[in-house]
């Protein structure tokens, strides 16, 4: 690559120019350039190790703090620099977080004598413009055992909050990451202590984060603005980060350490809570203009809505004068305790518990109003006292309602509003606002932020939901439930007796719904649809009511143990891959726990034993164990949950992916309990929603109803299971059509056989190759193809669509870095069952013809033999085996090139068989094979009997021996064979990406010269050297390109 296109110049210079030129930062470029000294050195450090520019810090204190003397400047100086060794390093950035925010705490003596607690302060939050903004780009900073050399370092005030990273424009982000910054985080710690952001980027992409977060969770910053498209490059972040203002904005008023679950978090807020947050604090600064409503602010369920609320409140008490008094609103305890416990896990409380901020009564919150706390969380069921003489303070109060479509109909807003009529109110949601949502919109107004489901997917900060529709196959004539029913049952306010006397009227679909037949049905199809989607994450049941919900439970714990005793019973006769596959899924089945999770009633235990139903068994299970904590931890056991109406909102499970749907919904209820699946998660690609109760109509229906008022089209959360087949349908194409613009003709190596398709896989790895353009391309689409295939029913795509991702899979892996001596259990490699099913039982013409892989290592080939006979799709079966075969045996030249001899004779086989496929010659051809395969299990053991570890050694005296060897030179060439990989293997693990450069390519091809010439036997002249030389550099060349 020219020089003009290299990092130094295409993103890091433009990086610095744009800093410099646009946004006003001094740029200082340090590498061989920079001079050391405190107060004559290019940037002011006495050493390479410091990472704080004190000559910029000292300065900043002065100007800052008028009252400052150079006694109490160097104590806080050496305050601000030290640090406890036993302390963490998101201990040690916390702490200085709080002091460069807050104020550095000092003594001041006052003319009297006596001492007073002052802050300095660092920053100029009000005046961002008047700080000194310095990025240094190619710095470098010792550790104590270490050096290194950073990208840019950007300071304010002479403290270093930002770090980027860069690679060039065709090298993944990621290795930014994995690469560079978590060598950083071992060998200069010392760079993290104060740092804010973390940004990483090759210019065309852009990432940002914070300390301690995996790289999933660093984001886009893709709009300046809310309305704008977007745009993931390296100009946008810096252009929306790095502006002065923004820069100074962030870092006091958007940074949360949150210690929820006993380990803390550090959060940045991302792009649309910023933008979103300050749309909110603009509708503060207004708020006489529009008597107090502030808007409603709608982020998708899934965006972080709690943690804008926590950034709204405490931005409004930083940068305005007064004490106001927040009052954050719900509708169920369970929301409440989760806000109030996010409140208070990031610190908003002080000291306090949150349960000293919840009102216990309506008496309570009265008592609470009248005071002026900093924050109240309540109920609204707890502004239940009517004809109360309004509060009016001299502080403000403003009113954070989540859930504010919920929150602000009946009698209980009513008297909300008469108690507090000078109160300023926003409604937070993470559904849209409906045409009928009138009284929202009248008490908070229009939206203030918008930050929809299509645009939370675009940028990553939800996943994709897909749908599928289970309801034909229950052959219900009418699956789609009516409308009567569906406002019945959606109807929050109902008392008991209100629903018992909705289901008498309804009772006839009620009654189709709860059939014993049908949910007979339902539990063995869910059983059998979850246990395939077992890698994806966990799953959430939704029933039509409470008893249905312990119904279902009974049910499925009938068909998983059914299910359990299959998986068990299925593990015969098959491969060793295949077997610790499918005692993976076994260990996974038995371990899985459900729970029921409903709320309490009255007489509920009399009402379940009508049913012949055990409540207490659940009711204990829910009183005694946090079952929420348990749902959410990714490694607990509990993965299936059977509920009716608690936790369908409001309730947040990352790792949660599959969602069942068998209860009518609609409207709010309908679209936050399908958007349960759609929180990112590490690994996570998507969420899907299965229907058993036909509630898609409702869902279109709600997409209808969406007000006009959010400006914008209307934006489906759930595309059917169909898009997400189109999607695979169209990627399959995509990919397809980019090879053969590459000159590679995908389909020729699908359609290929034996060596040629070896060969075809080769050359499509290298078209791939040719630039890493290209190659970054193609794996980007090849990736996102094998997530979505993950989520695909094994009929739902045909066997030559299979058969084309199998061959791009194949290419793919082939690019990748080559593990060939390692035992895999690749996920993406689909085990087939073909073999097993001759084995055991006869099926099918039609289960016969589909496309089958398996592992024939470890068939049971004397039964093969006589259900082959048997068998009439032979000329299939043969077909099946040749793929294997070639697929074994590319393993196997790839560790060993010496047994090309095993390919020669596999092709005269398969020229035989090609030749003329009669009845006789196909039978012959098949036990030809199954002789070839014991043949090639003999070979795969032949390394333990010559007495190696491994292939690999192997590998290294095959490439060595040579015909009339004595049995002592026999055994000294083994002697060899074991030092001389050993030797190249540690010699490969000191240097970097050695078959990169010269240098590093002749030290190897040394070693091995010197190896050989030393401890070959007498016997090999200077010629055999040469030869033997040039083979094993060959062989090691393409076998370990990378240590």
């Amino acid at each position: 690559m020219s020089w003009e296109y290299s990092e130094n110049i295409l993103v890091q210079k433009s990086a610095g120019d744009l800093l410099k030129d646009v946004l006003g930062w001094d740029v200082v470029y340090a590498y061989n350039k920079e001079t050391l000294g405190e107060e004559t050195g290019t940037i002011g450090r006495k050493s390479y190790k410091d990472i704080v520019l004190t000559r910029y810090i000292r300065k900043a204190m002065f100007e800052l703090n008028d009252w400052l003397t150079d006694e109490l400047c160097d104590t806080a100086v050496k305050t601000i620099l030290s640090y406890a060794a036993s302390d963490t390093i998101m201990q040690i950035n916390q702490r200085k977080y709080e002091m460069l925010r807050d104020g550095i705490p000092v003594q001041y003596k006052m003319p009297n004598g006596s001492t007073e607690d002052r802050l300095v302060k660092i920053f100029n939050f009000n005046e961002p413009k008047k700080n000194y903004f310095l990025a240094v780009k190619e710095m470098k900073i010792h550790g104590d055992l270490y050096r290194r050399r950073t990208d840019i370092v950007g300071f304010v005030n002479g403290i270093p909050l930002l770090f980027i990273e860069l690679k060039k424009q065709n090298v993944d982000v990621q290795d930014a990451y994995t690469c560079n910054y978590t060598d950083y985080l071992t060998t200069i710690p010392q760079l993290f202590h104060f740092n804010t952001f973390i940004m990483f980027s090759n210019g065309l992409e852009a990432k940002v984060g914070t300390l301690g977060s995996k790289y999933d969770f660093f984001n886009e910053w893709k709009r300046l603005k809310e309305n704008d498209v977007g745009a993931v490059d390296l100009e946008t972040m810096l252009r929306g980060i790095c502006d002065k203002s923004n820069f100074m904005d962030l870092f006091e008023n958007f940074v949360l350490y949150d210690r929820s679950g006993g380990k803390t978090a550090k959060i940045l807020a991302r792009n649309h809570q910023y933008l979103g947050v300050n749309e909110a604090v603009e509708a503060y600064k207004n708020r006489n203009l529009t008597d107090g409503k502030l808007g409603v602010f709608w982020h998708t369920q899934g965006s972080g809505k709690s943690y804008s609320m926590v950034f709204l409140a405490q931005k409004i008490r930083r940068k305005f004068t007064g004490s106001p008094t927040f009052v954050i609103l719900t509708d169920r305890d369970e929301l409440n305790k989760q806000i109030s416990d996010t409140f208070e896990a990031c610190g908003c409380l002080g000291s306090v518990k949150a349960k000293q901020f919840i009102a216990s009564s309506g008496e309570d919150l009265i008592t609470k109003l009248k005071g002026n706390p900093s924050y109240i969380f309540t109920l609204i069921h707890k502004f239940n006292k009517s004809g109360v003489e309004p509060i009016i303070p001299d502080h403000d109060i403003i009113i954070m309602s989540d859930e504010a479509h919920r929150t602000q109909n009946g009698f209980f807003a009513d008297n909300m509003c008469a108690l507090l009529p000078t109160a300023s109110r926003i409604g937070f949601t993470g559904t849209p606002l409906f045409t009928y949502d009138n009284i929202t919109e009248r008490t908070f107004g229009g939206y203030v932020s918008v930050y929809d489901f299509k645009r939370a997917v675009e940028d990553g900060a939800t996943v994709p939901l897909y749908y599928e529709n289970r309801a034909d196959m229950l052959e219900i004539t009418n699956p789609e439930i009516n409308d009567e029913l569906l406002e019945a049952i959606e109807a929050a306010d109902l008392d008991i007796n209100q629903k018992a006397k909705v289901e008498l009227e309804l009772r006839k679909d009620i009654h189709i719904l709860t059939s014993n037949d049908r949910l007979e049905t339902i539990a063995a199809d869910f059983v059998e649809h979850y246990s395939e989607l077992w890698t994806t994450g966990k799953a959430m049941f939704v029933c039509v009511n409470k008893i249905t919900a312990v119904r279902m439970y009974n049910l499925t714990m009938k068909y998983w143990k059914e299910k359990t005793k299959e998986i068990k019973k299925s593990m015969v006769n098959i491969s060793q891959q295949e077997y610790n596959e499918m005692e993976r899924k076994l260990n996974w089945m038995k371990s899985t726990e459900m729970a029921v999770v409903i709320s309490q009633e009255q007489n509920e235990i009399e009402q379940f034993k009508k049913w012949d139903l055990d409540i207490k068994f659940h009711r204990e299970k829910m009183e005694k164990r946090e079952l929420d904590k348990e749902f959410k931890d990714a490694d607990n056991p509990l993965r299936i949950v059977f509920v009716c109406a608690m936790w369908l909102t409001g309730f947040d499970v990352q790792c949660l992916s599959n969602i069942y749907l068998d209860k009518p919904l609609k409207a709010h209820t309908l679209m936050q309990t399908i958007a349960r699946a759609n929180r990112v998660y590490e690994g996570k690609s998507n969420g899907l929603i299965i229907d058993y109760a036909g509630v898609i109509k409702a869902l279109r229906k709600a997409l209808a109803d969406y007000t006009a008022t959010a400006g914008g089209t209307i934006s489906d959360p759930t595309p059917d299971k169909d898009k997400l087949l189109a999607r695979i349908f169209d990627l399959l194409k995509d990919i397809t059509d980019f090879m053969k613009q590459k000159s590679f003709n995908l389909t020729a190596l699908v359609n290929s056989e034996g060596f040629k398709k070896l060969d075809l896989v080769r050359s499509g790895a290298n078209a791939m190759c040719a630039s890493e353009e290209v190659k970054k391309r193609f794996e980007i689409m090849a990736r996102e193809l094998f997530k979505l295939f993950k989520y695909t029913g094994r009929n739902e795509v045909s066997d030559s669509q299979r058969a084309y991702k199998n061959a791009i899979s194949a290419v793919y892996d082939l690019m990748q870095k080559k593990r060939k001596w390692s035992d895999t259990t690749d996920l993406m490699v689909t085990i087939n069952d073909i073999i097993s099913d001759y084995v055991s039982v006869s099926k099918s013409e039609a289960a016969l013809t589909q496309n089958k892989r398996f592992d024939i290592s470890k068939i049971d080939f004397e039964r093969l033999r006589q259900e082959f006979a048997k068998q009439k799709n032979n000329n299939l079966l043969i077909k099946d085996l040749k793929d294997l075969v070639d697929e074994r045996l590319s393993k196997m030249m790839e560790i060993n090139p010496t047994r090309i001899n095993y390919y020669e004779r596999y092709q005269e086989i398969i020229e035989e068989y090609n030749a003329e496929q009669n009845k006789a010659l196909i039978e012959k051809t098949f036990i030809d094979l199954l002789n070839f395969v014991n043949d090639l299990d003999n070979e795969e053991k032949r390394y333990a009997r010559e007495g190696f570890e491994n292939d690999e050694e192997l590998a290294i005296y095959d490439l060595l021996l040579k015909n009339s060897l004595t049995p002592t030179e026999i055994k000294k060439v083994k002697k060899l064979a074991k030092i001389l990989l050993e030797r190249i293997k540690t010699e490969i693990e000191e240097l970097d990406h050695w078959t990169e450069k010269e240098e590093t390519q002749a030290a190897i091809d040394v070693l091995i010269r010197d190896t050989l010439w030393s401890e070959l036997p007498e016997s090999y002249d200077d010629a055999a050297l040469s030869e033997y030389r040039q083979r094993i550099y060959e062989f090691v060349y393409t076998t370990y390109p990378a240590a």
